[in-house]
């Protein structure tokens, strides 16, 4: 009987294939890519200087009838009470020494914001304030834009046209400055 032998090359061995693991090898950082911010036109000086120029003086325009309108307003609450004194409107540099009231106004009006992560008093406190100033600056301008004494001047007279422009005239001169220098002031420091 014969035997067989194997034959003597190579013998066959096990596969030598890995595995792959669960979790894929982590990829070496790549930076971010450098993004060049996009060109400028080169209007931003220019009209942030111009939006500047036009709310400073709308600004005044708006400060001068809020201290008549609040000069009003304490007369009428006086009148009310029937107390015998009455505060005489401001003239002249007492209207340049008031301005930090009409400041003071303009900024809770703009930079004020509301924190709904405060709890509810708070952000009832907020509400509450943000109202009362926008609300009297609002109504202490149409007071003082509708009163006689305002009448009197050309610009008084203009915004006095209609029934209906002393209201328009009032909301215009007490968002439309602030929205102008804010606006400004941005372009002219990006």
């Amino acid at each position: 009987m014969a035997v067989r032998s194997k034959s003597l090359g190579p013998t066959p061995q096990r596969s030598t294939r890995q595995r792959k693991p669960a979790v894929p090898p982590r990829r070496p950082f790549a930076p971010y890519p450098i993004v060049e911010p996009p060109a400028r036109s080169g209007i931003g000086a220019p009209a942030g200087l111009m939006m500047i120029l036009f709310g400073l003086p709308l600004w005044a325009l708006g400060a001068k009838y809020t201290l008549d309108g609040v000069v009003i307003g304490i007369n009428m609450l006086a009148a009310f009470l029937e107390l015998p004194a009455r505060v005489p409107a401001p003239t002249g540099w007492w209207n340049l020494l008031l301005i930090p009231i009409g400041l003071l106004f303009s900024y809770v009006e703009s930079s004020v914001r509301l924190n709904l992560f405060g709890g509810p008093a708070q952000l009832l406190a907020l509400l509450i304030l943000l109202a009362l100033t926008h609300g009297i600056d609002i109504y202490t301008t149409y007071l003082g834009i509708s009163s006689l004494a305002a009448q009197s001047t050309g610009i008084g007279q203009v915004l006095n046209l209609f029934w209906w422009s002393p209201y328009v005239a009032a909301v215009v001169l007490t968002y439309l400055p602030e929205l102008l220098i804010r606006g400004g002031w941005s372009l002219l420091t990006e």
